[in-house]
């Protein structure tokens, strides 16, 4: 029998997603080479999350008399959540629409364990629920983890949804420390590489000719702000431009490029009128619509300096030298797993240019510690593969599904008793 497996990811501007997407399908397919593979956003479509943002307008009234309790309120938000997940209404429908058609679930991308943004926890939350109802494996690979916090109640909701019996294994391609808090069976967590380490091998870029371009990947203006630090947009043009200047002052050629979010290509604009340049390709690549074009501009580069994690892990893939710039932890620990953390510079120093392109010429000379690479490379292909046999090996009937994702007990309502039922 054919394995027939979808894998579940997030789909959005941000290619680097896609990247995830692609060099999942990638070694799935090297581990199970017949499989039919199909994929699935883990966020239903943005009219089915309007629909329950304007849904049960009294809990709203709650909300708002309450906003001042972040805890209430967040039990409130994910009551409107659990609401919608009864049997036969749309949210319920998306999801098993993708969980009951295949035998194996692959969840492949980014960083979903989180709690400070975003919903992750409701998506995971309702797809381990239905899964624990169906006896259906699961399984987290490579997922990014983004802290814990044992008095927020998204992240005890997490908690709740990890420690289901129904999760067999859950590996971590960062935070193993903030892993290790969410999980009480520590036989089930792990550290592994990133699977967009895996870029190199799965996309063809034959056709693309090598430059001595240095690639300045930017970012979203207030991407700082929104994760706590204190760094205004206006700071961050300034010391975009700085470091260009520096480029420029050292005989290098640049060209500025993003990851395919609308955000970061108009920082790109921002950066050139405050330089005084015309909006030319020379200076500023075309915004990629896909994943395969994002890998090639940024093959394209002699080396690249970037605040995207995945436009790094791209450029490591291929062993391009890049320079990182922190805004969210997850970029730091990506430096210390790949052997240079100094690599990936936070915002104190990333207003220095010298500091900055001096670092970015260290990366040049020095290259990378190969064996590192492969090691971690060989660790996804791994978990992946003894996985994969694993659960086939449980498999009791033709028709048994499986559940696998990539990339709190005592505080959590009674309201979790029998979701979906």
């Amino acid at each position: 029998m054919v394995d027939r497996i979808t894998l579940v990811g997030l789909k959005n501007n941000n290619l680097g997603d896609q990247v995830i997407f692609d060099t999942c399908k990638f070694l799935v397919k090297k581990v199970c080479p017949d499989a039919k593979i199909f994929v699935c956003d883990i966020s239903p479509d943005k009219g089915l999350m309007k629909e329950i943002e304007s849904s049960h307008p009294k809990i709203d009234c709650l909300i708002e008399r309450f906003k001042d309790n972040l805890y209430f309120v967040q039990i409130l938000s994910f009551l409107k959540w659990w609401l919608s997940q009864k049997r036969k209404t749309k949210i319920y429908k998306y999801y098993k629409k993708y969980l009951k058609q295949n035998s194996k679930v692959i969840f492949c991308g980014g960083g979903l364990i989180k709690y400070s943004r975003e919903d992750f926890w409701n998506f995971i939350y309702s797809i381990i629920t239905y899964c624990s109802r169906k006896n259906i494996p699961a399984y987290f690979n490579a997922v990014g983890v983004e802290g814990y916090d044992e008095k927020d109640f998204y992240s005890q909701l997490l908690k709740y949804s990890l420690n289901k019996s129904i999760v067999k294994k859950i590996t971590t391609r960062d935070d193993i420390d903030s892993l290790n808090k969410y999980v009480k069976d520590k036989d089930k967590i792990g550290l592994v590489g990133d699977s967009a380490l895996w870029t190199k091998e799965t996309y063809n870029v034959e056709d693309v000719k090598k430059t001595d371009i240095i690639g300045v990947g930017v970012i979203r203006g207030k991407i700082f702000t929104d994760y706590g630090f204190d760094f205004s947009e206006e700071q961050i043009i300034n010391s975009y431009v700085n470091i260009i200047r520096k480029l420029e002052e050292k005989g290098y050629k640049w060209q500025m490029f993003c990851n395919g979010v609308k955000g970061d290509y108009k920082m790109g604009k921002n950066i050139l009128e405050k330089l005084g340049l015309p909006e030319s390709e020379e200076y500023l690549a075309p915004r990629p619509r896909k994943a395969i074009d994002l890998v090639k501009q940024i093959y394209s580069y002699k080396a690249t300096i970037s605040a995207r994690l995945h436009a790094n892990i791209i450029a490591v893939s291929y062993g391009i030298p890049t320079i990182g710039f922190v805004w969210n932890n997850k970029l730091k620990l990506f430096g210390k797993i790949i052997g240079y953390p100094e690599r990936f510079i936070e915002k104190e120093k990333f207003s220095d240019s010298d500091f900055v392109v001096s670092s970015l010429e260290r990366a040049i000379a020095q290259g990378y510690d190969n064996s590192i690479l492969e090691s971690l490379k060989l660790s996804t292909l791994n978990s992946i593969s003894e996985n994969l046999e694993t659960n086939l090996l449980e498999s009791k009937t033709p028709h048994s599904e499986r559940i696998f994702f990539w990339g709190g007990g005592n505080l959590l309502m009674p309201v979790f008793v029998g979701c979906w039922g």
